[in-house]
Formats: structure tokens, sequence, C-alpha cells
């Protein structure tokens, strides 16, 4: 599950399971800053994917009407070797997907009692750990900025047909589908989607 509206709905299902358990009496262990941020994390479903948008913005822009290639081969270019290659596009693609990163801004947030930083690195956290296994060859760098190797080979891949995309895609936007449409019928019952 790693489009990323699949993140972001995912993040606001488990923000807001965390935020009824605040409102019934429970507090959900390890979950505070979850149920007091709940928008926090939401946009930490998102984030980390943020900066690989506008890249492939630039690239889809850049690339045809500067240097005169096809959308399709700048597209082939980005993903087949900036993706890879270029420290520029490793860094702000791998940023906000490090676990080490992360637990590094969760520990930031713990310290400096900031429940908005921890709910959002705890956001971007989930987004990564639902990312791993379902990136053949090109997940996080788990040990970014330490290590801009290391890549956990998973043998599933969310949309490559050679692994696994086939099941996982359909899987993926119907977790999509199903958990926006129960959001939206939330929202429009409640009037409030928090």
């Amino acid at each position: 599950m790693v489009i990323t509206t699949t993140h972001v709905v995912t993040n606001i299902l488990v923000a807001r399971r965390a935020r009824a358990g605040v409102d019934s009496g429970v507090q959900p262990v390890g979950m505070g800053s979850l149920a007091e941020n709940p928008k926090w994390f939401a946009v930490g479903g998102f984030a980390p994917d943020l900066g690989l948008y506008l890249l492939t913005a630039g690239a889809a822009a850049y690339f045809p009407l500067v240097k005169g290639m096809s959308v399709r081969d700048a597209m082939e270019y980005a993903f087949g070797t900036l993706f890879f290659e270029d420290p520029v596009w490793i860094t702000v693609q791998n940023t906000l997907h490090s676990p080490v990163v992360l637990a590094g801004l969760l520990g930031v947030g713990k310290i400096v009692q900031s429940s908005k930083l921890t709910a959002f690195a705890a956001g971007c956290m989930l987004h990564t750990l639902m990312d791993i296994p379902v990136h053949h060859n090109d997940g996080p760098l788990v040990f970014f900025p330490f290590d801009w190797d290391f890549r956990v080979d998973s043998p599933v891949s969310y949309y490559d047909r050679d692994h696994y995309g086939g099941i996982v895609a359909p899987i993926d936007m119907a977790a999509t589908v199903l958990g926006g449409a129960y959001l939206v019928r939330q929202w429009v019952k409640n009037k409030r989607l928090w």
C-alpha cells in the first residue's frame, strides 16, 4: 500500500482511531502526540513523497523544454538514473523516508516536547514502514544519510508486474478507495474529519 493517497488515508484513519481512544477516556499507549495532533500525523503521510513530486514535475518540464527530450525519455532518465545516482534526487527522496532521520526527528520532538513534530515524524515513519516491503529495488535508503546505497530488496512491488504489482496495485487502490469513502462518509455524517 504505497501510493501517496493510501498513505494519507491510512494516516488519517490511524489518527482518528487514536483520537477516538482519547475521546473515550482511553489513552492509546505511545500515541499521545498523534492523538493530540492528527493533522500533523496526516501531513506525515504525504510529506515524504512531496519532494519527489516536485522533482518529477521539474524534470518533466526541464528536459523536454531545455534538453529537447521527450517526456517519456525524461521520465526514464529521471527514474532510471537521477533517482539512484543524483545527490539532489537522493537527498530529497530519502530525507523524510529514512528511518534513521525519522528516529532522530522523533527523538528531537520528544526532547523539545513538541507534540506536533513528534506526530509529524511518526506519520512519516508509518509512511516509510509501509513503503519498505512493497518496493522491489527502489525503496527508501534505510540508513540514509550514513549509507547512500542500502535498500531492502523486497520480492514485492506495488507497481512492477514482475514482482506481484498486478496483485498489490489493486489491493492498494481498494484500500485507498474504501478508506477514503469511509472518511468522506464520516465527514458528511459528523461534519468534521478529526
